[in-house]
């Protein structure tokens, strides 16, 4: 077990019962992907592996390697569009547990909490809350599984992933061993992180732990949290944090068991703030949300392609979400092409508008 810039006095906590397990691993062959994707697109993938102990995790890179074949890692498939049918060898990473630290010298009330890749992102939220662990309640109904969040440097409402993560655990394809990252190693920023990118693509992320606190304190900065509780309560408990978040999310946004879709399709541009002053001498409403740099501002995705001239709304199987201008939906019929088409389509016409330049926040394969 090596620490990547570990710079925190942590152990590597290895001993979980999902590591000693013997490998069981079944390979799959030519697997239909409608059901792993939350766009419901029904490519398929010429291997297919569940990863339900990290017993398999060797093996299975093994067997990609000795085919010479490109691996894919799934969680839960719900930020990722595959255009095409997948060549090589995807590897669903479904190991599940989840485990309360046992730690000296944290402050009081604050506790540790280590959980498997393979578990649900909102139902450890929700576990959280029935064990009075606080904090994550503003990132209720995210879908995906608990090892995607650092990868998407998942956040809403106010809060960001990397605000709870204190270490994760990574195998590394390359050199086949496991390895523990603190922030500073997984290079998080906005919806972004090391394993987006070139750096980190050879690491499969298996455990996260998280840094909660048994003392509740709200956290409703957010705009629309803080219009809707403000007018019910002066001092909000938790489960009404964790109910409102869930209400605005399902009114904004469809159910991808219902209608296909991964969330919001683009990242919220980040500009610099000379570029935002020019911008809103023209349109005086352009939102802008602060980075924490004085420089660089964001803007609001969503307002942008509301305001575009352009009237394409649909491509093919493909269309934009009546209720939310940031979400790209699958009538029934789409293709990945039909989906990336649109979104190019889009991202265009923004750029031709504004000169701002839209970057998808899911991950194309």
């Amino acid at each position: 077990m090596r620490r990547i810039n570990g710079r925190h006095s942590f152990q590597a906590f290895i001993n979980i019962n999902w590591r000693d397990q013997l490998p069981i691993m079944k390979v799959l062959r030519d697997i239909d992907l409608t059901a792993y994707n939350s766009f419901g697109l029904s490519q398929r993938a010429n291997y297919f592996i569940s990863i339900d102990q990290l017993a398999d995790l060797a093996e299975a890179v093994s067997f990609a390697q000795s085919l010479g074949l490109p691996i894919q890692i799934l969680g839960g498939g719900s930020n990722v569009l595959f255009a095409k049918d997948f060549p090589g060898v995807l590897l669903h990473m479904n190991c599940k547990g989840i485990e309360l630290l046992s730690i000296p010298k944290l402050n009081d009330g604050e506790r540790l909490l280590k959980v498997a890749c393979g578990e649900n992102w909102h139902e450890l939220v929700k576990y959280c809350l029935s064990n009075d662990l606080y904090g994550i309640e503003n990132l209720a109904l995210i879908p995906g599984t608990v090892g995607a969040a650092p990868i998407q440097n998942i956040g809403a409402y106010g809060v960001e992933f990397e605000q709870l993560f204190v270490e994760l655990e990574a195998y590394d394809i390359n050199s086949g061993e496991f390895c523990v990252m603190d922030a500073p190693a997984c290079e998080f920023n906005y919806r972004d992180s090391i394993f987006k990118h070139s750096g980190g693509k050879h690491l499969i992320v298996v455990s996260v732990t998280l840094k909660l606190s048994e003392v509740f304190s709200p956290n409703i900065s957010y705009h629309a949290l803080k219009q809707t509780l403000g007018a019910t309560s002066s001092s909000p408990d938790a489960q009404q944090v964790f109910d409102t978040v869930c209400s605005i999310r399902r009114s904004k946004l469809p159910d991808p068991q219902v209608v296909g879709n991964a969330g919001s399709f683009f990242k919220n541009p980040i500009i610099p703030l000379s570029e935002y002053q020019s911008l809103k001498q023209q349109y005086p409403e352009l939102p802008a949300y602060d980075t924490g740099d004085e420089a660089m501002v964001k803007v609001s995705a969503a307002w942008l392609l509301e305001k575009i001239e352009s009237k394409v709304k649909s491509k093919g199987g493909a269309a934009v979400y009546s209720k939310h201008a940031l979400v790209l939906i699958n009538q029934g019929t789409a293709t990945g092409s039909d989906i990336i088409e649109l979104a190019q389509l889009l991202s265009d016409s923004v750029k031709q508008t504004f000169g701002i330049k839209l970057q998808a926040e899911v991950t194309v394969v």
